[in-house]
């Protein structure tokens, strides 16, 4: 994509009259593709969708009964009055529960489309093959497209499944690996068809309504219901000892004393639940999480020894491209590493824990195979199986629950609505394009999106081959989109970016004007920090600021945030509680400056307080992030601080190392 040119500032959205039509900015979009220039009406096409997800979810969480979940059981478990607090958070986890055994059903639900519906051939490219595989992604002009038409719309059930695939695509390493080690590069190479999914939106309500044919051609393609609801309540999965088919329930917190304190804990034997365990009817073998990802990993490497299929995470480099041996450093460890150990893995209580101990003997038997490169394509094939016994290389449940938080922010925004939607449209996609020039220029940084950047970002990887295409001829990567940076680390990155940003284009970069975002502007506009800048290109940033605060007193409406749902919480690892605490103190002081700054300039009362971090209205302003649940055991991965890794992977190089940067 080729971006606005970097002198010329994104136009201003203030002084527009009332917004007449509600649905005139949306309703007629050319979604023609003509060019990898990417339009502001394929990113108002993506908010609507997005919007129809955030209607989905609403309706699902708040069907009361929906798996056997009550919201009576607020009443069971607080039956007096003086818990206000606790009935609506628990009511508020009742809903998220709901929608998470929803969202898993949906993940399998997905895999099957993914396999029937595409008729994907049954062999898979070997080692061997992968050559043949760059070449075609590399040199190939023209690449084969699946051919989706309005008559004959893609049989995407239930937004259910579109919206797996929607969240899958938004994480370009995995689903290009998918698709490459599956077979299916047509599908990577059409990527999500938004003019057909845009014409099947309800332009009021936003559902998603396509047609009769397709409903139909979904149901015989793939045996299942097209709601997602009438499916079946439970669902059967085999042994992972005897292949033994065995019925599975999605969840067992179904009484009101699941959710009692203090036991409660999330816990339960469904396979939605954490302490998931299935006894197989014929060898009575128990099974979890824990086993079937083991399981995997055991299915994964037979395959690479019997038929020299690749296992996942060794297909892209440490770019994102398909070059060079590296990525396949851990086939030929385990093809010439062949430990009695590995046959301990059919014991019940083995983990993943146990499968890395034996890689890492693998690994320590020859220097040459820990050189930093090695090791990172180690640790990749091993974060396939952390918190992931799915068939795709990420959990996908998790995914989608990660991506809520940015559904609901731009929910709350609600641009759509705006009568200066154009305008902010082509605002963003100038900060989009300045954005990769950040990325090209500062190779090995963690470069932090705004809402309004990452809106554009994921509207790009939408369409993969365009893409990576603009990706690689950029910054000569395929730039990834990695949603689990851990907070602290996050922070840091979004202040580095910020002050970067305004210093290569002497333009505020965050134009939220929470207190989070107030403090990092200042710590980037004090007085120390002027010498750095013209007086007159400072006070042109001086009069943006103004400008900003005084269009956020008249109309109120909220400005872009940094993209918080990229981040996770970390276990209390003692570095990242002191870092983050004295990053909390050196963020609360540079808000206090910026206060007294607001007042010189006539603001004050404008600037929010902290105590308004976790209202509605500072979610709504985009102060805070959303609650989104930590889900087990949809978790994140627990090598990120893994001794077997180079430290420089875990300390603020990773994107140095992996090409990983955050949205």
């Amino acid at each position: 994509m080729e971006g606005p040119p970097d002198n010329v500032p994104p136009p201003s959205t203030t002084g527009l009259g009332p917004k007449q039509d509600p649905t005139a900015a949306f309703a007629h979009l050319n979604l023609t593709v003509s060019s990898n220039k990417l339009t502001p009406d394929q990113c108002l096409a993506h908010l609507k969708l997005l919007e129809a997800f955030h209607c989905l979810r609403e309706d699902i969480a708040t069907s009361d009964g929906l798996y056997g979940i009550y919201d009576h059981f607020v009443n069971e478990v607080y039956p007096s009055e003086g818990f206000d607090d606790k009935r609506a958070q628990l009511l508020l986890k009742l809903r998220e529960k709901r929608w998470a055994v929803y969202v898993a059903k949906a993940q399998r639900r997905y895999a099957t489309w993914w396999w029937k519906v595409q008729r994907m051939r049954h062999s898979r490219p070997t080692q061997d093959a992968l050559l043949g595989i760059y070449e075609q992604f590399e040199k190939a002009s023209e690449h084969p497209c699946l051919d989706f038409k309005r008559d004959a719309l893609p049989p995407l059930g239930q937004p259910d499944v579109l919206m797996v695939w929607h969240a899958h695509l938004l994480n370009p390493w995995d689903f290009l690996e998918d698709c490459i080690r599956y077979d299916n590069t047509r599908l990577w190479n059409t990527g999500l068809p938004l003019s057909i999914i845009d014409a099947c939106i309800n332009n009021m309500t936003f559902q998603y309504l396509p047609s009769e044919h397709a409903r139909e051609h979904f149901e015989r393609t793939t045996g299942l219901d097209w709601n997602n609801l009438k499916d079946v309540k439970q669902f059967t999965l085999n042994c992972p000892k005897c292949a033994q088919p065995n019925e599975v329930q999605w969840t067992t917190l179904t009484t009101a004393d699941w959710w009692r304190e203090p036991f409660y804990r999330d816990r339960g034997f469904g396979f939605t639940d954490p302490d998931f365990v299935m006894s197989c009817s014929r060898c009575s073998t128990s099974s979890t999480h824990e086993t079937l990802r083991v399981q995997k990993f055991q299915n994964d490497r037979e395959a690479l020894l019997e038929k020299n299929l690749p296992m996942p995470g060794t297909i892209l480099n440490i770019k994102g491209r398909l070059k060079g041996d590296a990525p396949l450093f851990p086939n030929h460890l385990l093809k010439t590493f062949r430990s009695p150990l590995f046959e301990q893995l059919d014991k019940p209580a083995t983990s993943m824990n146990d499968v890395r101990g034996i890689i890492e003997k693998g690994i320590q038997t020859d220097l040459r195979n820990r050189t930093t490169e090695r090791k990172f394509a180690v640790r990749k094939m091993m974060s396939r199986y952390w918190s992931n016994s799915s068939m795709f290389a990420l959990d996908l449940v998790g995914a989608v629950i990660r991506q809520g938080t940015f559904i609901e922010k731009m929910h709350a925004i609600d641009w759509l609505h705006s009568p200066a939607v154009h305008s902010t449209m082509e605002r963003l996609l100038t900060k989009y394009g300045r954005y990769f020039t950040i990325l090209g220029e500062h190779a090995g940084k963690t470069v932090v999106p705004t809402l309004d950047v990452d809106l554009a970002w994921h509207t790009h990887q939408l369409s993969p081959l365009t893409y990576y295409r603009h990706s690689v001829s950029l910054t000569g990567r395929y730039i990834n989109h990695d949603d689990k940076i851990p907070a602290p680390t996050l922070s840091a990155a979004f202040e580095w970016t910020s002050k970067t940003y305004q210093s290569m284009f002497h333009e505020v970069y965050s134009e939220c004007t929470c207190w989070y975002c107030e403090a990092v502007r200042e710590s980037h506009t004090s007085a120390a920090s002027r010498h750095l800048f013209q007086r007159s290109t400072h006070k042109e940033i001086e009069t943006h600021l103004s400008d900003l605060d005084h269009a956020f007193a008249e109309n109120g409406r909220p400005t872009p945030h940094i993209s918080a749902h990229s981040s996770i919480d970390c276990p209390a690892d003692p570095v990242l509680v002191a870092t983050t605490r004295a990053k909390g103190k050196r963020l609360e002081a540079m808000y206090e400056k910026a206060c007294r700054g607001a007042e010189k300039r006539g603001i004050r009362e404008n600037i929010p307080r902290r105590r308004d971090e976790r209202s509605s209205a500072a979610v709504a302003r985009g102060i805070a992030p959303l609650y989104v649940p930590y889900y087990v055991p949809y978790a994140a991965d627990p090598c990120v601080t893994g001794t077997m890794y180079p430290r420089e992977m875990d300390e603020g190089k990773r994107g140095s190392a992996s090409g990983f940067y955050v949205g």
